[in-house]
């Protein structure tokens, strides 16, 4: 029988690309961005490609950013998202947080993301080795500034929409995640968060991840 699921697309956490799924020992056949996402355009970007491809629906899985942007996208277009799966997703970002980052990457970019990549990928030591000398150094050089910039301010103003798509949601969290506390964690009314004890922020990257449940 042909697979009559939407097709899932992927949107990763701020200052990285799609790419960063290729670290996982899973295949995902997920759709996924080549680039970091613009919050400015995202929305427009994914209603584009549903439109080239035909797709009445698709699933998003959102980390990070990422699950602001699916969230978005969902209460923005609920007809065309079907599921959505959100990841090591905050309730909201501390202003002096945001403020901290922007310190950082004002003094020295390239430090301050290496700094923030290896934070992201604690927990899986293979796969930051992997993601260092495979990604790093592209993914560094090809960043846009002004992208970062405005991802910065997308995470500073965003709050949980008192309202969310009626589509199947599903909230995965990892116990020592130090990006997104779990205590900090997005809580949606009604939807029960799957907490991996181990797991860190990139939670795709862990064997217990298991998005279709």
């Amino acid at each position: 029988m042909p697979d009559t699921k939407p097709p899932v697309l992927f949107l990763p956490g701020w200052g990285f690309s799609g790419q960063v799924l290729d670290l996982s020992g899973r295949r995902f056949d997920w759709v996924r961005p080549s680039s970091p996402l613009d919050p400015a355009t995202a929305q427009a970007e994914i209603l584009a490609f549903c439109a080239q491809h035909d797709l009445e629906t698709v699933q998003l899985v959102g980390w990070s950013m990422g699950g602001f942007l699916a969230v978005d996208c969902a209460c923005a277009f609920p007809e065309k998202v079907a599921r959505l799966t959100l990841v090591g997703m905050r309730a909201f970002w501390p202003p002096s947080e945001i403020a901290t980052i922007r310190l950082g990457l004002a003094a020295d970019p390239a430090a301050f993301l290496r700094d923030f990549y290896r934070k992201s990928l604690l927990g899986y030591k293979k796969e930051f080795l992997r993601f260092a000398a495979e990604q790093q150094d592209s993914l560094l050089e090809s960043l846009d500034v002004q992208v970062l910039g405005r991802g910065l301010d997308y995470l500073s103003q965003w709050r949980l929409p008192a309202q969310l798509s009626p589509c199947r949601i599903s909230c995965w969290h990892g116990r020592r995640d130090i990006i997104a506390p779990v205590a900090e964690a997005a809580q949606i009314p009604g939807v029960r968060t799957s907490i991996i004890e181990h797991g860190g922020h990139a939670l795709f990257l862990d064997r217990e991840f298991a998005p279709g449940e």
